[in-house]
């Protein structure tokens, strides 16, 4: 009697909780892995341990192939989301980034700071740096500096909820997953900011995650109104700024011009300015908004930075191999299906 391989079992397993066999094969599982490691028990059990590891599945249920496969409990979470979104809708998108954020704190040699709770310490810190403002360049390598590690989760499975970011406590350290696949700064910047604030301000449990989806300036939520101020204060030097056309509506280069102009005056990134006079106008100025940061800076790339400062920063030795290239892979731009 010819036996079959379990693995192909147990795709079709993974494919019922929404992990597909392309996203696994190209994700959880090591590039050495081939499908025929399986056929033998002791390369099965290594297979589950890895999957188990890296998408934070509970390996007894994987162990046992008439039970269906559950994820693991990563402890507290706290959900400001839409809505219409369920906890579940966006249950993958927290495992992963929770266990991307797990790894990060493990390869981080910087000690870890103290997040000042007063957005306005942060905000003289770094501009006392020499910074013409607080802009993502400014603050990636702020939180870099205090051992706070930021990364951008850009791999999900297909029909998984991508969140816009996702804050824990790992070990007494503090990590950012920046998930939102934004091109221009100023909208990466402000979501940086605002998890930074519910860091700061305690909203995070040790050993917890905070998970933002849909994330909403004008949100009735306590904590969330109170990280949307310490991002604003960060950003602006004030916790209600807001910025209003006095007469008429900009078109997009005059936007950008007085962005510029405002930005050196008042030291606040000319990306978020913007985006703050978007937010002011309504919704329907948003496109003479993401026409003005087109003309800031047409060639912006707010997913690279992220990731060439955490290159910069991971002490890679610090994980095992397979750990390694797993992180390097939810954390790359391009997106699996």
């Amino acid at each position: 009697m010819i036996e079959v391989n379990p693995i192909k079992k147990l795709y079709k397993r993974l494919s019922d909780v929404g992990l597909t066999r392309a996203f696994v094969k190209k994700t959880a599982l090591p590039s050495w892995w081939d499908d025929e490691v399986a056929s033998n028990p002791s390369g099965y059990a290594q297979g589950l341990l890895l999957l188990s590891r890296h998408l934070g599945l509970d390996l007894a249920s994987l162990q046992v192939e008439d039970e269906p496969i559950r994820l693991r409990d990563f402890g507290t979470c706290k959900f400001k989301k839409r809505a219409d979104v369920s906890e579940d809708d966006l249950a993958l998108a927290r495992v992963l980034a929770t266990r991307a954020a797990q790894l990060a704190a493990s390869a981080v040699s910087t000690p870890a700071v103290a997040i000042p709770v007063n957005a306005s310490d942060i905000r003289q810190q770094i501009l006392g740096d020499d910074a013409p403002w607080v802009g993502l360049d400014e603050l990636l390598r702020y939180c870099w500096s205090i051992g706070l590690p930021v990364l951008h989760l850009d791999h999900f499975p297909k029909n998984a909820k991508r969140p816009d970011g996702f804050a824990a406590r790992v070990n007494g350290r503090s990590v950012i997953v920046l998930c939102r696949h934004a091109k221009y700064s100023a909208w990466m910047l402000f979501i940086l900011a605002h998890e930074l604030g519910h860091l700061a301000l305690g909203h995070v449990p040790d050993e917890g995650t905070l998970i933002d989806q849909g994330l909403d300036e004008d949100s009735v939520d306590v904590e969330e109104q109170q990280a949307n101020a310490f991002a604003i204060e960060l950003l602006t030097g004030h916790q209600n700024r807001r910025m209003i056309a006095a007469d008429r509506w900009p078109n997009a280069e005059g936007l950008a011009r007085l962005a510029q102009e405002l930005g050196r005056q008042a030291m606040i990134d000319p990306g978020h300015v913007v985006l703050n006079y978007a937010h002011s106008m309504g919704k329907s100025f948003f496109p003479v908004g993401l026409a003005a940061l087109k003309l800031l800076d047409a060639h912006d790339d707010a997913v690279s930075k992220v990731r060439t400062k955490m290159a910069e920063n991971l002490d890679w030795s610090r994980l095992p191999e397979d750990s390694s290239e797993f992180l390097m892979r939810v954390t790359q731009q391009s997106q699996l299906e």
